[in-house]
């Protein structure tokens, strides 16, 4: 690969996964990347990245590992840190408050 075309630098944009048509328990993964250069590639430089992609990546065996974040205090699994947290916040932080506390008003604020 020509040294430029090493500097470049990507953002994955999306993650894609839908099921394989031919074969049931097979799934085909979509990743789009956005290029980063530092200058504007021209058509050639361009297919020159795309085979080096294809050198690197096609028929390689990969293995993806299932993300699970656990809630710390049930050890219900979620797919992201976000959710854990907002499980956390909406369930367990709401039962720890007792049922007969009120909420705090804003200055100004009556009940009409």
């Amino acid at each position: 690969m020509d040294s430029d075309l090493q500097r470049i630098k990507g953002v994955v944009g999306e993650v894609g996964l839908e099921r394989d048509g031919e074969r049931f328990n097979a799934f085909n993964v979509t990743i789009s990347i956005v290029v980063n250069a530092r200058r504007t590639l021209n058509f050639n430089q361009g297919e020159q990245l795309i085979n080096e992609f294809r050198k690197e990546l096609l028929g390689k065996a990969v293995e993806i590992t299932v993300i699970v974040v656990p809630c710390p205090v049930c050890g219900k699994g979620f797919n992201t840190e976000q959710g854990m947290r907002q499980h956390v916040r909406m369930v367990h932080e709401k039962k720890a408050k007792p049922k007969g506390a009120k909420r705090a008003r804003k200055k100004g604020s009556r009940k009409k």
